[in-house]
């Protein structure tokens, strides 16, 4: 059972208990988490004095009505407040409320001495000319944002004293979604912490039946029409002490439903999706296509068990994957190192590279910087018919990790995250705001021992069957629309989809119109979802649902203005102003509406801004790079703190500073050629005489004279990689080493340089093996890391061996397999992961043990067949307390032979040849 059936196995009944877990609540988690003094945090929310002090009263909140209207996709509520302004003379106020990014305030008003004050939407710069001259003629007038922290906040003029206050603000926002319950949640830190008189009701329109409706705490009354269709909950309480969460459990649907929305004024509909798929298939039968990165800490402080723990999961998890995987490595310390360019299909010849990398991994990076290589990996183009899935190991933390958190919460459409923390020390709020923020999930791993079971049983949710690549098909001959989200979040087990959709006009007389919603499913094929529009059935009392697709839209506008700075300010503004909602280019402009002019003197008041200075900007560090990569892409990384966070004193690169304990049992390889336009570093001698020494993929790497008295190549702490590196595969296009101009520092070992190559050049691999053999002795490698020397400057570039191609050639999906070698690591379980063939299968030669012949009558089966049978059995009977390590390669080995056996019409015989297999072991 996994974590998530784990923890809701209870169902509909305990979620009211469970919905801190939901995705959307990290806000409201996050909220909690920087405002631990509650108290002092409700003192501040809603209307109160602009300038506070000692002697001043206060506004006393006397009423505040709750009128709410909950769809399948959306949510509308009516907050109306009464204050009495115990002040006794005008005073100038701040109304302040919390707002989770997926709401927003699309009307607001102010009542008070026979004055109306509407809040109205203008483009940014006009409001605040008009807000400028309002002023300067005596009229009243207040500008109002939605801040970067999340809160709206309105100042308002001078409110005469002891008169009575009302405010009423329309919020519209995506309906909470956990599991297959929708959500209605207000938290209490969106209300004022004293007494006051609430009355509540919500009114629940749903496209299905709904099956329970529950909310705790306030003992509320609930009525369900007689189609059970719809329903009202009330409930009437003195102050809000607990957050108000109504759990609406709607009945299972098997298809998309959706709810649509008319408005006579300009003769244009919207409309919300949403879908919770139930997929009815079996762990073997799911075969669907994935792209997963694991990013490793390698700082100092994960020398010992927790980097030797960390590879053995890496291993393990490695020989999970599928052929229909992508995958690449990161390695982060003071600087990273990736794999490969960019991630690679999952086959035989990736797997063998991957599986040698990962030998030669230690913990010698330095401090952590975890920003450049999650930059780096967010920067690559999103492939949507491979769902990005990244895993995180670190047992650290890191400064700016707010803004970190913040930024990959953007790509919350485009990645999903997963986190493990490793040991007493790591930053819990790290591990856990990263997933959450990308809604994935984490771990936190205490006993290193146990660190295999709780890394496989993510990876095990990661597996999960999964919708993604999904497309609606709007019929462009018979509506105009406009679709938000533009790229659509693939729906993991466990999730719900929306999706919006402005239609601005109807092009058909049609009362019903066809849609279609496709995308690629667990099983590896394509499936299709049909529904029908009936436009007889559209909604026309409100508008809420265009303001919220409209919402979603201009969000989808703002972030391609982020990402790839293209101007969509004359949209925005236009989407804004008609739907009365705030954004980069928009702002509240608040007016009296009655003749009155105030002849008061007004105090001038603040127009909000959007804080810039959590701004992602270029740090200005050197230009350093490793071995294994260094970018040639410029990303932006978040601004220095002057005093950031460390665990082991001050920090030369702004991050966790820990001395190296450096442990390299690798093999020293010969330094690679060097980049044009590298800089110094640090070099081996020359080896002996003969032909130019291999890489271990077999390119020929030219020789280079240094100073260095020894060839052992380590990251030395201080090495700082932010800007990026190139990675192993990339070596024989930029054609030499890349290094850093003040380097002062040991290499990291290459031996395992994975290089795309000619054919000429790989034939040499094998008469070269020797070399490599002799150039991986304990012995000389003691001598060679106790030798080590200072660095020397590059004095100048030798042209590369190989002048292939100038850009990076992909690897192929299926490569030949090489000769496996039976290397035992004492542990018989890694043995037979680590043996396993990409596509799930075991060849005799990479067995440390001999396998019965062929059961009589089945000889005619492909060898690997039977051998892969036998291995099963050796596994599952041998290792059977282990099962959380090998649960996912023993179901990959299975599918491979149920799938071999179907070619030889043979399907049926599996359950006995299994026995055959358990009866030899």
């Amino acid at each position: 059972m996994n974590i998530i059936q784990n923890i809701f196995k209870s169902g509909p009944s305990s979620a009211t208990e469970t919905y801190k877990e939901a995705h959307y609540f990290n806000y409201y988690r996050k909220l909690e988490l920087k405002n631990k003094n509650e108290k002092e945090v409700r003192s501040r929310i809603g209307l109160i004095p602009k300038v506070v002090n000692s002697n001043s009263q206060s506004f006393t909140l006397t009423d505040f009505d709750i009128e709410a209207v909950v769809t399948d996709s959306s949510v509308i509520s009516v907050f109306t407040q009464k204050y009495t302004n115990e002040m006794t003379s005008p005073v100038e106020a701040t109304y302040k409320m919390p707002l989770p990014p997926y709401a927003t305030v699309c009307d607001f008003v102010v009542t008070y001495d026979d004055k109306v004050l509407k809040g109205k939407i203008k483009e940014k710069q006009k409001a605040q000319e008009k807000y400028s001259d309002n002023i300067a003629s005596g009229g009243q007038s207040f500008m109002a944002e939605k801040s970067d922290d999340g809160f709206f906040t309105l100042s308002i003029g001078n409110l005469p004293p002891t008169k009575q206050v009302a405010i009423s603000l329309t919020i519209i926002s995506e309906i909470g979604a956990h599991l297959e319950n929708l959500h209605y949640c207000l938290h209490r830190y969106m209300f004022p912490g004293n007494n006051f008189n609430v009355n509540f009701n919500l009114n629940v329109f749903s496209s299905q039946k709904i099956d329970k409706i529950s909310l705790d705490h306030y003992s509320p009354s609930i009525k369900y029409a007689e189609d059970k269709k719809s329903a009202t909950v009330k409930f009437s309480s003195n102050g809000i002490k607990r957050n108000i969460v109504a759990v609406i459990q709607p009945a299972v649907s098997k298809k998309p439903e959706y709810f649509l929305e008319y408005s006579a004024k300009d003769k244009t509909y919207a409309v919300g999706l949403n879908f919770y798929p139930k997929f009815e298939i079996s762990r073997e039968e799911v075969d669907q296509k994935a792209e997963f990165i694991f990013l490793l800490d390698c700082s100092g402080s994960m020398s010992g068990s927790s980097i030797n723990q960390a590879k053995r999961a890496l291993e393990i998890v490695m020989r999970s994957l599928t052929e229909n995987n992508k995958f690449n490595i990161y390695l982060f310390g003071s600087s990273y190192k990736k794999l490969f360019p960019s991630s690679q299909i999952y086959n035989d010849d990736t797997l063998e590279k991957a599986s040698a990398h990962i030998t030669t991994i230690s913990a010698n990076l330095g401090g952590t910087e975890l920003l450049p290589p999650i930059k780096d990996i967010l920067a690559l183009p999103y492939d949507p018919e491979y769902p990005r899935q990244v895993m995180i190991f670190t047992d650290g933390e890191i400064s700016q990790r707010d803004e970190l958190i913040d930024y990959v919460g953007k790509e919350s459409n485009t990645t999903r995250i997963f986190t493990f923390g490793i040991g007493s020390g790591v930053d819990t709020e790290l591990v856990v705001g990263l997933s959450k923020a990308c809604k994935g999930y984490f771990e936190m791993i205490k006993d290193n021992s146990k660190m295999e079971e709780q890394v496989l049983s993510l990876l095990s949710i990661a597996m999960e069957p999964t919708l993604s690549n999904i497309k609606v098909e709007w019929p462009q001959d018979q509506i105009k629309v406009t679709q938000a989200p533009k790229q659509i979040r693939p729906i993991y087990n466990g999730e719900r989809m929306m999706i919006y959709g402005l239609i601005d006009e109807k092009l058909t007389e049609s009362n019903t119109i066809p849609l279609v919603l496709t995308g690629n499913g667990p099983s590896g094929q394509l499936v299709k979802y049909e529904l029908e529009l009936n436009f007889e059935n559209a909604k026309s009392d409100s508008t809420h649902l265009h303001s919220l697709a409209a919402f979603n839209i201009i969000n989808d506008l703002e972030e391609e203005e982020r990402k790839d700075r293209k101007d969509h300010k004359d949209r925005i503004v236009q989407l804004g102003k008609k739907y009365s909602l705030v954004s980069k280019h928009t702002s509240f402009l608040v007016t009296a509406e009655s003749d009155q002019v105030t002849t008061d003197t007004m105090v001038p008041v603040e127009v909000l801004k959007k804080d810039t200075t959590s701004s992602y900007q270029q740090q200005s560090q050197p230009n350093k790079t490793s071995i294994l990569y260094s970018s040639n892409t410029s990303v932006p990384s978040l601004p220095r703190s002057s005093s950031p966070t460390s665990r082991g004193g001050s920090s030369a690169v702004l991050s966790k500073s820990r001395k190296v304990s450096y442990s390299n049992s690798s093999p020293i390889p010969p330094p690679p050629p060097p980049m044009a336009g590298g800089g110094g570093g640090s070099f081996p001698p020359p080896p002996p005489s003969g032909p130019p020494p291999m890489a271990p993929g077999g390119m020929a790497f030219p020789i280079v004279q240094s100073s260095v008295s020894s060839s052992s190549w380590c990251c030395d702490e201080e090495e700082d990689n932010s800007s990026g590196s190139v990675s192993c595969d990339e070596q024989e296009e930029l054609g030499g080493l890349v290094l850093n101009d003040s380097m002062d520092t040991q290499i990291e070992s290459c031996k395992n340089i994975s290089i795309s190559l000619p054919e000429s050049v790989e034939k040499k691999e094998q008469s070269d093996f020797k070399l490599k053999k002799k150039l991986s002795s304990p012995s000389k490698e003691k001598k060679q890391e106790k030798d080590s020397g200072s660095a020397s400057k590059l004095l100048a570039s030798p042209k590369p061996v190989s002048q292939s191609s100038s850009s990076s050639t992909p690897l192929p999906s299926q490569s030949p397999s090489r000769p496996v070698q039976k290397v035992s690591t004492g542990d018989l379980l890694l043995d037979l992961i680590k043996a396993q063939k990409a596509n799930g299968s075991w060849a005799a030669e990479s067995l440390t043990f001999t396998v019965p012949t062929v059961p009589s009558g089945y000889e005619i089966l492909v060898a690997e067949i039977w051998i892969t049978l036998f291995v099963i059995a050796k596994i599952t009977k041998s290792f059977s307390s282990k099962k959380s390590q090998w649960e996912l390669v023993v179901n990959k080995a299975t599918k491979y032979v149920k799938s071999q056996l179907t070619k030889e019409n043979k399907s049926d015989q599996f359950d006995k040849l299994l026995k055959l297999a358990e009866s030899g072991v």
